[in-house]
């Protein structure tokens, strides 16, 4: 007979993504990713979302809670990115700020980049519906930079890089699709968000003066060659 004690032994496939779901990361991954599926299946609410909880013109009328409730909804079809990068990256940083701090260093700024979305545009007057938590997840991929600096992170497989580098190709990424949409509200809220995320994680210039030598190395690497025409050089080149 089999013991009545016997435990569930987790399939070793499952264990990397059990290790990234903490209590607290579980948690943030259902409350942004109910909402979104609400707001997928069920159409007839989605009027409902657009107008009292995405981040809009209603902020103009005294709805001000959408500055805080548009981070926990996401009108993107594809908001299951966030949810992945929250996964990907949440639970190491938990594990080294601890579980307050982490929240603060993904809620702020989140909060922050609202804030600056919803003043610049009715500063400008070109209102646009903004949702998601993208900055926050942002806001983590900094804080990995700043704490882990050079380490390499495995991405996918066999690919990784240094911590620094993923976290700069997900702020370019971001200020550059906001970009291409025009939506510059959005451009200088993610920049606020980074650049609140890089204090709250204990960034004071280093790791950006760091990250810039690592890229001036990247591209020094690339060969020169001598372009034809021209009088001969009198000696031997330095050029590689």
């Amino acid at each position: 007979m089999a013991s009545s004690n016997s435990t569930y032994q987790m399939p070793p496939w499952l264990r990397p993504v059990a290790q990234r779901l903490s209590p607290t990361i579980r948690t943030l991954v259902v409350a942004m990713g109910v909402p979104w599926l609400f707001y997928v299946l069920v159409r007839p609410a989605r009027g409902l979302v657009d107008d009292y909880l995405a981040l809009g013109p209603g902020f103009m009328r005294g709805q001000v809670w959408q500055v805080i409730t548009a981070l926990f909804v996401d009108r993107n079809p594809l908001a299951f990115l966030n949810l992945l990068g929250l996964w990907f990256v949440g639970a190491a940083i938990e594990r080294t700020l601890g579980r307050r701090r982490f929240l603060v260093v993904f809620f702020a700024p989140g909060l922050a980049a609202n804030l600056v979305v919803a003043l610049l545009s009715a500063w400008w007057g070109q209102w646009a519906l903004y949702s998601g938590c993208g900055d926050s997840v942002l806001g983590l991929f900094v804080g990995l930079a700043v704490l882990y600096g050079p380490a390499q992170v495995r991405v996918i497989g066999t690919l990784a890089m240094p911590a620094r580098a993923l976290a700069a190709i997900f702020v370019g990424l971001a200020l550059v699709a906001s970009a291409a949409y025009g939506a510059w509200p959005a451009v200088f809220g993610t920049v606020a968000a980074v650049c609140l995320a890089y204090y709250l994680c204990g960034g004071r210039g280093r790791d950006v003066r760091d990250l810039m030598s690592w890229l001036r190395r990247r591209t020094g690497q690339r060969s020169w060659r001598v372009m034809e025409g021209g009088k001969p050089p009198r000696r031997p080149g330095r050029f590689n």
